[in-house]
């Protein structure tokens, strides 16, 4: 049997009508190339998130810590 490995990228709401896109493994807001991946619309960061577990984005240092 193969277990499914959680995905590294997911949302959270960041505001009343906006979300972020954070990392799994260190619990902080994605940055990839120096921006920070917040106040997005819920289908722009739930596709934006799919898109990056698909793809093995790696993100900014600053997301590692």
């Amino acid at each position: 049997m193969t277990s499914m490995a959680e995905p590294r990228f997911d949302i959270r709401k960041d505001s009343d009508s906006t979300w972020e896109i954070f990392d799994t493994t260190t619990g902080r807001t994605v940055f990839i190339g120096g921006k920070p991946y917040i106040d997005l619309p819920l289908d722009s960061a739930d596709t934006l998130a799919d898109f990056m577990n698909s793809v093995g984005v790696v993100p900014d240092k600053d997301t590692l810590h």
